[in-house]
């Protein structure tokens, strides 16, 4: 059984219990099976790092129960998945401002707005899309609130070297073909760690904020007892 901070790469096909509709896989074959495939998704084995809580709670729970190579099947309850619906966070808008914003609603439409990471919109039946008085319920509970859902999960690979948890941390944070591009240097003593950043990076925007979410990451997971120096080397080519 695994702990907190345990490096875990997982596979997954996660569906609907009620309806058997699956939502959400790392497995690409699945995706094209249940026609929810998408050319912006890399599927692959998914990280987790246990304690960080970044999916749902009910299948960290079950992950934490389970052992190299084990595969199971986890239901998993609204309040362990993606929680129960709240009904303060149903709200009524004016059709015309939403049309404003350039939004042209329709039944079920999916919307994102700035300060909601989910939103699921739905229009009332009596409603009619050409009266300006209109309304729009703006539903801003995450779709699958209510849900009582099921995950086929796999543990495919545990991560046990220190150097191999940096490298994950990069990919998480910068994806795997730009993480190939840092140098990881870690002394012997696990108290000094260097990542030599590529010059492509010290024009890029924010990359301050990932740089510390990165040592964060570091730090609260891998190397709790190192200082984490970023080093950018200039030379003669870093103008050209």
């Amino acid at each position: 059984m695994f702990k907190d901070k345990d490096f875990v790469y997982i596979d997954y096909v996660a569906k609907v219990k009620d309806t058997g509709e699956i939502f959400d896989t790392t497995i690409e074959e699945e995706a094209k099976k249940a026609n929810i495939y998408s050319n912006n998704v890399k599927y692959e084995p998914k990280l987790v790092i246990l304690g960080e809580h970044s999916i749902i709670s009910g299948l960290e729970e079950a992950i934490y129960q389970m052992n190299a190579g084990e595969e199971k099947e986890v239901e998993i309850p609204p309040e362990k998945a993606y929680g129960k619906k709240d009904p303060t966070k149903v709200r009524i808008v004016s059709l015309g401002d939403l049309k404003k914003r350039g939004v042209n609603p329709y039944p079920n439409m999916m919307v994102r707005f700035t300060a909601v990471s989910y939103t699921h919109l739905t229009l009332p039946r009596q409603m009619c899309i050409r009266d300006r008085h209109s309304r729009v319920v703006l539903d801003f509970n995450h779709p699958l609130a209510d849900k009582t859902v099921i995950y086929k999960v796999k543990v495919v690979k545990v991560l046990q070297d220190e150097k191999d948890k940096v490298k994950a941390v990069l990919e998480k944070w910068l994806g795997k073909n730009n993480a190939d591009k840092f140098g990881i240097e870690l002394g012997e003593d696990k108290k000094n760690l260097k990542i030599t950043v590529p010059k492509d990076y010290y024009k890029v925007e924010d990359f301050q904020l990932v740089i510390y979410m990165l040592a964060r990451d570091i730090i609260n997971y891998v190397l709790p007892e190192s200082v984490v120096s970023f080093i950018e080397n200039f030379q003669k080519d870093t103008f050209s």
